[in-house]
């Protein structure tokens, strides 16, 4: 493998994910400066390096609410379901159980919602892969323009990011190429791509998990480092809080109970869950300013990608697909059911029992409908990608599989206060958090994460079920149907993957007589 150790100097990340084989890693020749010039600028002109990579760092938050990522629309084709993270987050949500269509549609998310987007050949498995292998790209060329050893506190932050950014990639690209992280540890994930100066620690072909994993830890704790102190400009971009709130995701995952709590802990600092009144509002869940919020996507007149876009699919009240065209997308009518009357979330979903005097519009909705997310005017809807609601659902979880279960209700009570006056339990399972997780992230992205990691199945297929009838599933946790074989592009162009390491094809039955 030949690695070139010199960059470009231009604020236009040039590096393009055409496949993680050996070439990678080359760049040209042509117009570039040495390593140790670049870590020269950054030492004895700071601002100059900043302008160089704040475009980069800008780009890079860009991407992950840009439409057509694969860059393969066309009129004919349009891609209107990828749009970026929310694509990511909402596909997983339609592969579970919790979220029902109302009918099968146009096709966009049909065939995720009907988990036969698995195969190698399909276009599904190659968005995934190159959405987050394109984020890599970008961090890893911001990494390597930032000396270790930098002193400017916005370059710091930069790479700070940057890291994060890589592991917040590779993480989510592991959860879908191979089972669970516990009982799988030397189980093949995915190539492990890092910038040339890291070449020792890249992996081209099918990393084990656990290599994947300890990479993704040291992105993270690095980056965590790197951003500590850092007052970020707005909730686009990535500090430390958040830093830590995505690695305590992973912790999960790892089942890394200590780490979960700790870093859940370092996230939710400085800020408080909604009151049941703010749960409720128009904008709970379409403003990056609530306060809630923690990351995000600010959408704009000049950003807004309209139909294309993720409140096109969940919005019931816009001309989108999840509204006036008819594509409804529900809560799992058992789910809804397992609320209890005094629970607040229930008003986030259309149902006759609540006794709300509904809007004409809303009226005509059919039962179990979403109106958690509210319209915005001229598709202007911002993007979720963390709130402090999920932190603390993170540490009250890691508390309970620790068999803390006193500690974990405790914490659980910060919010259960605010969603359910009659709530009051004195010690919670992993399973009674779990089931808040639920209800409480419901449409936010992390339903089918949460299901791989518990080894959780599905049964869309019971008595009084909304789902739709050609997709009333009972698939058993741990199937293959959850889950993406490696895209077919990339066995075509990487010789460090082969045909015989492929992910097996799914054989069950999707039913159970």
């Amino acid at each position: 493998m030949k690695y070139i150790r010199k960059i470009f100097l231009t604020a236009v990340a040039g590096l393009a994910l055409a496949a993680c084989s050996d070439d990678y890693f080359d760049v040209e020749n042509a117009g570039v400066a040495s390593q140790d010039e670049i870590d020269e600028i950054g030492s004895s002109s700071p601002d100059a390096l900043i302008k160089v990579v704040e475009p980069l760092m800008l780009g890079l938050n860009n991407y992950t609410y840009q439409f057509d990522t694969q860059g393969t629309a066309t009129s004919d084709s349009p891609n209107h379901n990828d749009f970026g993270l929310m694509s990511i987050y909402h596909l997983g949500d339609v592969m579970n159980d919790d979220l029902a269509f109302e009918v099968a549609g146009s096709g966009w998310f049909t065939y995720d919602y009907q988990l036969d987007y698995w195969g190698a050949q399909y276009v599904r498995p190659y968005f995934y892969w190159n959405f987050f292998y394109s984020i890599i790209s970008k961090a890893n060329e911001i990494i390597s323009k930032i000396s270790d050893d930098v002193e400017n506190a916005d370059l710091k932050a930069y790479k700070g990011e940057a890291l994060t950014y890589r592991a917040f990639a590779h993480a989510y690209l592991a959860q879908m190429f191979q089972q669970t992280y516990v009982g799988n540890e030397n189980a093949p994930g995915v190539p492990i791509v890092l910038t040339p100066e890291e070449a020792e620690s890249a992996y081209a072909g099918r990393a084990p998990l656990s290599k994947i994993y300890a990479q993704i830890e040291k992105d993270f704790k690095r980056g965590i480092e790197l951003l500590a102190g850092w007052k970020r400009p707005n909730k686009t971009m990535i500090d430390e809080q958040v830093a830590a709130g995505l690695y305590s995701r992973v912790c999960l995952v790892t089942n890394n109970w200590d780490d979960a709590i700790t870093y859940a802990q370092k996230a939710r600092q400085g800020y408080s869950v909604y009151s049941p009144t703010e749960l409720v509002a128009d904008n709970a869940f379409n403003n990056i300013n609530a306060k809630e919020w923690m990351w995000g996507a600010d959408i704009t007149a000049e950003t807004s990608t309209a139909f294309a876009s993720f409140f096109s699919f969940i919005c019931s009240y816009d001309a989108g697909y999840g509204g006036d065209v008819g594509q409804y997308r529900k809560i799992d009518a058992k789910l809804y059911d397992s609320m209890p009357s005094t629970d607040a979330r229930k008003l986030l979903f259309k149902h006759t029992s609540t006794g709300v005097q509904y809007t004409d519009q809303e009226s005509r909705f059919p039962e179990y409908t979403n109106i958690k997310f509210k319209k915005v005017n001229n598709w202007e809807a911002d993007y979720i990608y963390m709130r402090v609601s999920e932190m603390i659902l993170n540490e009250a979880e890691a508390l309970a599989h620790k068999g803390d279960g006193a500690g974990a209700a405790r914490v659980l009570k910060e919010l259960m206060s605010q969603r359910d006056p009659a709530w009051n339990k004195a010690t919670v399972t992993v399973d009674e958090v779990y089931q808040q997780r639920r209800l409480e992230l419901w449409g936010e992205g992390f339903s089918l994460f949460d299901h791989l990691r518990l080894k959780k199945g599905i049964d869309r297929n019971y008595e009084g079920t909304n789902h739709l009838q050609s997709a009333r599933y009972t698939i058993d946790a741990g199937s293959w149907y959850f889950l993406f074989q490696i895209p077919q592009s990339e066995l075509d162009n990487s010789d460090a993957i082969t045909a015989a390491e492929q992910n097996p094809a799914p054989t069950e039955s999707k039913t159970k007589e």
